[in-house]
């Protein structure tokens, strides 16, 4: 194909009013603007994201073997092994448990063996809470019970509280 039959393609053939080359014209405009848009929306939730989140889980009901393996600055990760929280303060105490005494009273005793942790968790990247946040399938919000998980367990906490770190 000669550069004159090319240059004839896309400067003399017309669609209705329009000629070829303005077609091209007009999607590079858009693909520009689009790309334009997409940087940004980026920038914004970029900006918006300036902070960690805090994170409090109560543990309850764990086995002490199993609750000696969550440590302070252990890291909670997804399921690609990416490290997504930081454990940043463990407080251990024996589990309650619901029991009855002689006069048919309930009362809440202490388990023989069981522990509750309550862990506070801060997010490794800073994060906006919008709506929940993302870890794994699930959504990070308050009064939902998840499954959460260090490099060497696994454990049911749920969440009692989100909040922005302070600076």
């Amino acid at each position: 194909m000669k550069m004159s039959s090319i240059k004839d393609f896309l400067f003399n053939r017309k669609f209705g009013l329009f000629k070829i080359s303005d077609f091209l014209v007009f999607a590079l405009v858009i693909i520009f603007s689009f790309l334009l848009y997409s940087k940004e929306a980026q920038s914004i939730k970029a900006e918006r994201a300036t902070n960690r989140l805090i994170v409090e889980i109560s543990v309850p009901n764990l086995d002490p073997d199993v609750a000696n393996q969550i440590n302070v600055s252990d890291r909670i990760i997804d399921k690609d092994g990416n490290n997504i929280f930081e454990i940043t303060e463990k407080i251990e105490k024996p589990a309650e448990h619901p029991t009855i005494d002689k006069d048919g009273n309930i009362k809440v005793t202490k388990h023989p063996k069981l522990v509750s942790l309550f862990l506070n968790l801060r997010t490794v990247n800073p994060q906006k809470y919008e709506n929940g946040i993302k870890y794994n399938w699930q959504v990070v919000k308050i009064g939902g019970s998840l499954i959460w998980e260090t490099k060497y367990s696994r454990f049911v906490g749920l969440v009692r509280n989100i909040s922005e770190e302070e600076k």
